[in-house]
């Protein structure tokens, strides 16, 4: 296991380098998985940048946070067979929450929990974990991605839906230099030769919800890092507040 610390460089080179040597194993592990249309989540393609992400960190355990029918959480036992997976929802929904459990049952190396993961997962969090956050979102998701990094523990972190519009990615693309997201171009084509294989159209055009990879450590003080991020969150909701305001006039 690669320790916290290590400055062994993960960035969108060495993750693209592996991808199309892990592509085989991503395509076996997930054979005969059929996802839920209408339902959003992690799909094949975004997982599988998590797994070129993660595999080579040989973590021991991954914590998810954000589960809903259980799609993403079954990608990952999947894909990790050896490794712990310990997965929070906040929404108990009676039918989302049987179909997960009833998907998850027959793995032995799954936890479903139900509650706040930023919680529950704080106290789970153990050296050399890999962490996905598919839920909270946006600034939540990343005041969250701080809080963990910040222990020291975790290889890495991934935040899902992190678009380029977004006010949260262009704090991360302005204050976090050894940030990368799965929608650079350079592993575009690892995506193209993922939906061959999955017998899709390789030139689709529809859009991928990216993920931005926190490598461990910050690069900058915490206090810092969590002042220049309130005071972003504050101005693009101040922003947004006034461009509603001056359309509702219009």
């Amino acid at each position: 296991m690669r320790a916290p610390g290590d400055e062994t460089a993960l960035n969108m080179a060495t993750v693209s380098g592996q991808a199309g040597d892990l592509l085989s194993d991503f395509c076996g592990a997930i054979a005969g998985m059929r996802r839920e249309l209408g339902f959003g989540g992690i799909g094949p393609r975004g997982m599988f940048f998590f797994y070129a992400t993660v595999r080579s960190l040989d973590p021991k355990q991954i914590l998810e946070s954000g589960r809903m029918r259980g799609g993403s959480t079954l990608m990952l036992v999947r894909c990790f067979p050896q490794v712990r997976i310990v997965s929070v929802e906040l929404d108990r929904d009676p039918t989302d929450a049987a179909i997960a459990e009833a998907k998850l049952k027959p793995y032995s190396n799954v936890e479903l929990l139900y509650g706040d993961s930023r919680e529950i997962l704080p106290r789970r969090l153990q050296a050399g974990d890999a962490v996905l956050i598919d839920g909270p979102k946006e600034f939540r998701a990343l005041k969250f991605a701080l809080r963990l990094l910040r222990t020291g523990k975790p290889c890495v972190v991934l935040i899902h839906d992190f678009h380029r519009d977004q006010p949260a990615r262009k704090f991360v693309e302005q204050h976090w230099p050894g940030a990368f997201f799965s929608d650079d171009p350079a592993f575009a084509v690892h995506l193209r030769e993922l939906n061959l294989r999955l017998g899709r159209d390789p030139d689709s055009k529809h859009a991928v919800a990216p993920f931005v990879c926190l490598p461990a450590g910050l690069p900058a003080p915490y206090l810092i890092l969590l002042f220049r991020m309130v005071w972003a969150r504050a101005v693009s909701t101040a922003v947004g507040k006034i461009s509603r305001l001056s359309r509702r006039r219009r």
